[in-house]
């Protein structure tokens, strides 16, 4: 049974912990704490102005203290377990020099929120984003766990405000005018980790997304896509077709992006053509196939035909690899350095083995895309270690780049796919092993690494094959415990993904382009920016809410959707004063919080200006894979 005693929360006679406040002497205040469900409490202080001049808001504090040590520790999308693992310059650990590290709300994908654990106990704490703009920090001690809420906006001892860079501490000024009252609100949960099989955050996502759905609802005012479905479609079909379309010598297929240069939107001229991940040449492909299918469009036909040629004609190596950068085909770079990463093979693998089946439906005779989707399986049967493990990265001849990070478990999705094939045991084997060795140490660490390619660091895209696996291996086996796996998982990648909704300065690329955070996901600990990567597991987060009945996995999918429909160019989008945007282009990067705000030229809420290719791929997956587009 919960009870307050004052300011100290016990449930029966055990002390869960203590709230402290801390507000400037001139202003007064009011604290009231209620009970709104099991373990959840609500939290509103009323600040008041008494005085017959105007008061400056410097310091308005709220603490609770949980009176344990903790065993994990999270700042949603900030930091997790103190952003130990990797080489990149991140905020590491929480404090300077003793000082906190204060992050303001919008940098965190629950707003302001701070999550502790013990073997026990649960604790979390987080602002209500509908009042005054606030910031955030979290204290791990020896002896007790401090979280802690601050207004106004502010952050501290230093700013993260690029990657690996940073800037001078700020704090925004608020003014209370005369008789001014002014109402602050703030959630604290608090979870028994041995009543439920999932995460003990879990409890704190829930009751975050379900306060902000209560919140729409009351409002009236529901978030719809920017765009139906089939006008989605044509955006990204014409947006590869045209604009990405790139004929170099022996490659024929699609650019990795467009970017301005000297004034003028163009295919961008170095490292062009990615298999996979940021370049999505065999899922491109597959849409332009999938576009004949539906629309009967020859130039799709053609085009899609082309891509898929060039890879699998060119690219393969003896060994079963295929290589995921096109531009050492092309030009004098040292082949000693490359490398093939478990990213973007499990990508080609995947998506080769759809290609099969749409040349099918095609009318088209293209044994060799199954056949390379194979021989890049029985590369990675062959290559598995003992413990299940497989790699992040391999260098030509097969031997082992890079052994570790979560990313490794990519190629446990086509290894399934093999299987189903084949009937061939060796690949479900194969591909237990892996999800079982990646699974377990995703449970040990609390956190996934290496997906972001160009990162070494913690991160949400090594996340989703432990999602899309499990549900594969689910499927195959009907072992509950893959069901759960994946569920698990998805719980740590709904941790990246925004609950609320931030408003941007007036005037601001992101205000202008009526950009909502809200089911979007940050990148990683070292990129504290926003993407709609979140694209790449829709469709799962569909297919999970109906194999376990929750209905929240749909709605974070469709909040995902709609967040990753808001500024695609219709040929005459200008964003940050660019140049006309392509037809179907879209950003990779929205800058919602303090990021790039030490550079020469300012770009906090604005945007990368970077049009690359995956989010057109996503969408276009997305699409394909839910043909019906009635749950979009």
């Amino acid at each position: 049974m919960w009870q307050w005693q004052g300011e100290k929360l016990f449930y029966d006679n055990e002390l869960i912990g203590t709230a402290c406040s801390n507000v400037q002497q001139d202003i007064a205040y009011r604290d009231e704490i209620k009970s709104i469900e099991d373990g959840v409490f609500q939290i509103t202080r009323t600040l008041m102005n008494k005085e017959a001049t105007a008061i400056s808001l410097t310091q308005c504090q709220f603490t609770f203290t949980a009176v344990y040590q903790a065993e994990e520790t999270i700042i949603p999308a900030v930091m997790y377990n103190g952003n130990n693992w990797g080489e990149g310059a991140e905020p590491k650990g929480y404090e300077v020099n003793g000082e906190p590290y204060r992050f303001a709300y919008h940098r965190v994908a629950i707003a302001g929120a701070t999550y502790s654990a013990s073997k026990e106990w649960a604790v979390a704490l987080f602002g209500g984003h509908q009042t005054t703009a606030f910031a955030c920090a979290l204290q791990p001690t020896d002896e007790a766990t401090l979280h802690h809420l601050y207004w106004p906006l502010q952050e501290g001892p230093k700013v993260y405000s690029a990657r690996g860079m940073y800037s001078e501490e700020y704090k925004e000024k608020v003014e209370l005018a005369p008789n001014e009252t002014v109402v602050l609100t703030a959630y604290l949960v608090v979870t028994r980790r041995s009543d439920s099989k999932q995460p003990g955050y879990a409890k704190l996502l829930d009751i975050a997304w379900r306060l902000d759905q209560e919140q729409q609802e009351a409002r009236n005012s529901p978030r719809v896509a920017y765009h139906q479905p089939e006008a989605l479609w044509n955006y990204g079909v014409t947006y590869a077709r045209e604009s990405l379309w790139a004929e170099d010598g022996i490659f024929k297929g699609f650019s990795i992006g467009m970017i301005e240069q000297a004034g003028e939107l163009k295919q961008r001229p170095t490292w062009k053509y990615k298999i996979g991940w940021t370049g999505q040449n065999i899922a491109l492909g597959c849409a332009l196939l999938y576009d004949y299918i539906r629309n009967g469009n020859q130039s799709s036909l053609e085009k899609g035909l082309l891509a898929l040629d060039s890879w699998a004609e060119h690219a393969r190596l003896p060994n079963g690899l295929i290589r995921c950068h096109f531009d050492y085909l092309l030009a004098d770079h040292p082949t000693d350095i490359e490398i093939q990463d478990a990213c973007h093979l499990g990508a080609a693998a995947t998506h080769f083995f759809e290609a099969a089946q749409l040349v099918e439906q095609c009318k088209v005779e293209k044994p060799l895309y199954r056949q390379t989707a194979l021989a890049i399986c029985d590369f990675i049967v062959q290559s598995q270690a003992k413990s299940g493990q497989l790699a992040k990265a391999w260098y030509n001849d097969g031997t082992v780049a890079d052994p570790e990070g979560t990313i490794g478990a990519a190629l446990v999705e086509p290894l399934t796919i093999a299987y189903i094939e084949t009937k061939e045991e060796q690949y479900l084997l194969a591909a237990k092993r892996a999800y079982d060795f990646y699974y377990n140490e995703f449970l040990l660490t609390g956190y996934t690494t290496a997906g972001a390619l160009d990162s070494s660091c913690i991160d949400k895209e090594a996340a989703i094959p432990l999602l899309k696996a499990g549900i594969a291996l689910y499927k195959l086996t009907n072992e509950a415990s893959y069901l759960q796996a994946a569920e698990t998982a998805s719980w740590y990648l709904a941790s990246w993904q925004w609950h609320y909704s931030t408003k941007f300065p007036t005037g601001s690329p992101l205000a202008e382009l009526q950009y909502d955070t809200h089911g979007g996901t940050s990148v990683s600990t070292l990129h504290h920016h926003m993407d709609s990567y979140a694209l790449d597991f829709v469709t799962e987060w569909i297919e999970l809410s109906e194999l376990t009945g929750n209905k929240q996995w749909a709605e974070r999918a469709q909040a995902a959707w709609v967040n990753a429909t808001v500024g695609i160019s219709d040929g005459d989008l200008i964003v940050n004063n660019s140049p006309k945007r392509p037809y179907g282009s879209q950003d990779e990067g929205f800058y919602h919080t303090n990021w790039c705000f030490s550079s020469e030229k300012e770009r906090s809420f604005s945007v990368s200006g970077w049009l690359v290719a995956w989010p057109t791929a996503f969408r276009l997956n997305v699409l394909r894979k839910n043909s019906k587009w009635d749950k979009l």
